[in-house]
């Protein structure tokens, strides 16, 4: 009777323990998409593919606008819900401090899906993570910086797109 109530109590454990370890987070931009910018620097080494290398100590970085935009198109449509964006390694000027996040169908036709305004990166190299509601699948996120900290140039180091599933 013990060993039998010791093996039920274990089997529901380990039921609550799969259901809670099923939620995963996938980032999106790994999927094989195509990364545009609306602007390219002149330096090839701060390009934006930058942004999508995994390493905080690359960053892509525009002289010349504080308002601007990158895009990522999936080769399928997929449901983001997060979003990351780690500052670079210098120059806190040139963070982005108000954007917004859309998504897209067609790549004409644009529906914002997380806005921000006034955000400051305490520390470079610094990732904050940002979660919205969306049960819609887009084949393209573009992420369009619409002023940054008063410098005449934008830099970022990373960006990805999240999609948390269950």
């Amino acid at each position: 009777m013990k060993k039998d109530l010791f093996y039920g109590l274990l089997a529901i454990l380990c039921l609550t323990s799969a259901q809670t370890l099923s939620a995963q987070t996938i980032d999106v931009t790994g999927n094989g998409g195509t990364k545009k910018a609306q602007y390219s620097p002149e330096k090839s080494e701060e390009d934006f593919t930058m942004l999508f290398d995994n390493n905080k100590n690359t960053k892509y970085c525009y002289g010349f606008s504080s308002n601007l935009w990158i895009q990522y198109q999936s080769p399928v449509p997929v449901l983001v819900n997060q979003y990351s964006i780690s500052s670079a390694n210098d120059v806190p000027e040139r963070d982005p401090r108000n954007w917004k996040l859309l998504g897209s169908i067609d790549g004409r036709k644009w529906i914002t899906l997380d806005s921000q305004a006034k955000e400051a990166f305490e520390e470079r190299k610094q990732t904050k993570v940002y979660t919205f509601e969306n049960t819609n699948s887009y084949t393209y996120y573009r992420l369009h910086i619409t002023s940054n900290n008063g410098d005449q140039a934008t830099q970022l180091s990373e960006w990805h797109l999240l999609s948390e599933t269950k």
